[in-house]
């Protein structure tokens, strides 16, 4: 999996880490607030006696960088953040991070480069990458994952790799804490934080939204926040930099723009569009949706949708070889289930109705297969008693019943499994599938629901290469910036999973506008 791979299928607060992103509480209070207030509620907001050279709405891994290189150059920085820590995205990343040129490839004698690694990102995207955002971040991000190393970020022994299960890059440039994930970069973010905090340099408010951009002439030039207690507050700023996630965690957003069903909820509670609506009531847009990328095996709590995650169905073939088949509804194989790129089968599933597929297989794989699911959370014996007790679990000691049960066009299926198991005794499958240890044909016979899955969002706010917002005829919205993935992960890794490359360019982006990208008054 990919840079902010999910490590807690459903967020909750513990004692001493994260913040409470309880998705009940967070929408309760955000039904109550509106984007866009109207002359007579900001007129009857306070205002914040400050002047701040840089505002940041959302504090996580775009955010907290821009404040902490812009404080070192002695500018002031507000920092509005929803939740009640800052952190954002990094509670649930494994914080999966890609760079060119960097110390640690050359203490391993690999040679790298910002060109090379610009190259591979256009070669797995398809060519569907910004170039232009690309560059920069490929240009920057050797840079920052020095900086994280220096300040203590400790990666895996044997990093960096090539990649795991999507298109590997062609130089080993990818790494991250394999013990602590995201949170090995929030820990030095927050380390770092502390000291421009302690100097007055930065103010942060937790449990704060920011409600509104206050305009001046076609110019952004403030935020109206609303606090814990519902208090409106005018802040007044030279630069207002929108760093606030996505809306991977708003279904309606995330059908809207992306075309496709949100079925998981697994995501960030506070990813819920903020910066997006803000972004689009200043004269903003949103394109990249179409670059939508799933993920694949989703197997969900509930018909509820969206739903918790249960458990998720991704084997690797080079470490896990399949047995059984994957079907759509109309219970036909659209992949060959040995193919050693996760790529090729999220672009298979896109592709069938409802973005859904069905795991087929029958009792010679539940006794000889080296395991369907994985045990992580549930062992043998919970895994079979699902079978017929779960909204997703299928079991018949037919095929037609099988269908029948599970959802599939029964004619359809029963023609499939006798396709793969001709294929199968001739050893010519129709897909090029070469693993066919056994045929399907030992009842009973089972079937998994499983459904495609997003943990970011692909669209986002249009910006320049300054990472300006623009409006629809490019032109900039003057003080109004955007970085990490309210511009959408679509900017820089295309229609594809491109290895650290959503984790790494918002850092990346935050350090250069905070470092240097933005003017100052001070």
């Amino acid at each position: 999996m990919t840079r902010q791979d999910v490590k807690a299928l459903s967020p909750s607060k513990s004692a001493d880490q994260g913040p409470d992103v309880s998705k009940r509480t967070f929408l309760a209070a955000a039904a109550a607030s509106v984007v866009g207030l109207g002359a007579s509620r900001l007129a009857s907001a306070a205002d914040d006696p400050a002047r701040w050279d840089l505002i940041v709405v959302g504090g996580g891994n775009s955010g907290l960088p821009a404040a902490i290189f812009a404080a070192r150059r002695n500018a002031k920085v507000l920092v509005i953040e929803a939740a009640g820590q800052v952190g954002g995205t990094l509670f649930l990343s494994s914080g999966q991070m890609s760079a060119a040129g960097t110390k640690l490839q050359k203490s391993k004698g690999i040679v790298d480069t910002p060109q090379l690694h610009y190259d591979d990102i256009m070669r797995i995207s398809k060519g569907t990458a910004n170039p232009g955002l690309v560059r920069i971040a490929v240009d920057g991000n050797g840079e920052t994952f020095d900086w994280l190393m220096d300040n203590g970020l400790k990666v895996g022994a044997e990093h960096p790799i090539l990649g795991t299960t999507h298109e590997p890059y062609s130089v080993e440039r990818y790494a991250w804490s394999t013990e602590k994930g995201g949170l090995a970069i929030l820990e030095i973010l927050e380390r770092n934080l502390q000291p421009e905090i302690d100097k007055g340099n930065v103010k942060v408010l937790t449990s704060t939204e920011a409600v509104d951009l206050i305009m001046e002439g076609g110019a952004v030039v403030g935020v109206v926040s609303k606090g814990e207690d519902g208090t409106l507050t005018r802040h007044r700023g030279t630069n207002i930099l929108l760093t606030c996630g996505g809306y991977v965690s708003n279904p309606a957003m995330f059908e809207k723009y992306e075309g496709v069903r949100k079925y998981n909820d697994s995501s960030y509670p506070y990813s819920q569009g903020i910066g997006v609506k803000l972004a689009e009531a200043a004269g903003g847009f949103v394109h990249g949706g179409n670059l939508h990328a799933p993920l694949f095996g989703g197997i969900l709590q509930t018909r509820d949708y969206p739903s918790p995650m249960m458990q998720i169905f991704r084997p690797w073939p080079a470490t896990r070889p399949p047995w059984e088949i994957w079907v759509n509804i109309e219970g036909q194989r659209f992949v060959s289930e040995d193919v050693l790129s996760h790529d090729a089968v999220e672009e298979g599933i896109l592709k069938q109705p409802g973005n859904r597929a069905w795991v087929v297989f029958d009792e010679t794989a539940i006794k000889n297969a080296p395991q369907i699911l994985s045990t992580r959370q549930y062992t043998r014996e919970d895994y079979l008693g699902m079978f017929n007790e779960h909204d997703f679990f299928f079991k018949d000691d037919t095929i037609e019943g099988l269908a029948k049960r599970s959802g599939v066009d029964p004619k359809g299926l029963s023609e499939t499994i006798a396709a793969y198991n001709k294929g199968q005794a001739s050893g010519k499958d129709q897909f090029g599938r070469k693993h066919m240890p056994a045929p399907i044909a030992q009842g009973p016979f089972y079937a998994i629901l499983t459904h495609s899955w997003s943990f970011l969002s692909f669209g986002g706010i249009a910006v320049d290469d300054e990472l300006r917002v623009i409006r629809q005829d490019k032109t900039p919205i003057k003080g109004l910036y955007a970085a990490g993935e309210v511009i959408g992960a679509g900017q820089t890794m295309g229609h594809s999973h491109c290895g650290g490359m959503c984790v790494t360019p918002a850092l990346t982006f935050g350090r250069l506008l905070g470092s240097k990208m933005l003017t100052f008054d001070t």
